[in-house]
């Protein structure tokens, strides 16, 4: 079959009408995109009141947003993930996997989004409608539920002892807060010659204007003067154990110290 040949102008001609289509075509896409982001932010102003009907309402308006958007969406913006080199285990929170999270970026929730963390370069990691893994701007990032644990990006202040900017699990968030810092360095095993990532956890206390490392149940107990003598009751009533359980012990624990200073 012989082929249809164009003069350069029927060529310019042709290639100006599928650009002028494309272009209303993502005209009508981002008017759709604009109009349920007007909704979003509206409803969060009506339904102030109502929390968990908010919750439900702002979910269902952000996989809608995520619908029509596509790739278009500002949460797909960013630089693509680099791999990671050769290791006998993986440097992400509890699995390689993506998982369903809830995410909320630059104020907007988005209720589904597939996210993993980097332990080993400190990044929050996404996944594209068409599979790209995008490491989010993480001053953009309010918060994240990933794995049941609440991610936040914390920033550095000039407070004494303040943990060093980025990703942590927080674990309880009153007048005091509970931080867990979990990273992964990349080592090599000199008996086997095989690298592998060392992973490592620290935990954290805010209260009152200072932070404390806490490293086992008598740094916790310390800091949480001066009601040390009832938190030791507690924990031994409660048969709590710091190695066993780090999370349960602080986070019990501190919500004690609350309550017997009032704050709860």
């Amino acid at each position: 079959m012989q082929k249809k040949s164009y003069s350069p102008l029927q060529r310019f001609e042709f290639s100006a009408s599928n650009i002028n289509r494309m272009y209303h075509k993502k005209a009508k896409i981002m008017i759709r995109i604009c109009l349920l982001l007007c909704f979003i932010f509206g409803s969060g102003c009506l339904l102030a009141q109502g929390d968990i009907g908010r919750r439900q309402l702002l979910d269902n308006s952000a996989i809608e947003y995520l619908r029509i958007a596509g790739n278009q969406s500002t949460l797909y913006y960013g630089k693509g993930q680099d791999g990671h080199p050769r290791a006998t285990n993986h440097p992400y929170l509890i699995t390689t996997q993506y998982a369903k999270a809830r995410l909320s970026y630059l104020g907007v929730i988005y209720p589904e989004a597939l996210l993993r963390l980097d332990l080993s370069r400190d990044e929050l990691i996404v996944q594209s409608p068409d599979f790209r893994s995008i490491v989010l701007f993480p001053e953009n990032v309010d918060f994240a539920e990933l794995h049941d644990q609440n991610i936040i990006y914390f920033r550095r202040d000039t407070l004494p002892d303040c943990p060093s900017t980025g990703y942590y699990i927080l674990l309880y968030s009153g007048n005091c807060k509970v931080l867990e810092k979990q990273t992964a360095a990349y080592m090599l095993n000199q008996s086997s010659g095989q690298f592998f990532y060392s992973l490592s956890t620290k935990f954290y206390l805010y209260k009152d204007g200072v932070y404390y490392n806490i490293k086992n149940k008598q740094g916790l107990i310390k800091a949480l003067n001066p009601y040390k003598k009832e938190v030791k009751h507690f924990i031994s009533t409660n048969h709590l154990k710091f190695r066993k359980n780090p999370e349960e012990f602080l986070i019990r624990t501190v919500s004690e110290y609350e309550k017997l200073n009032g704050s709860l």
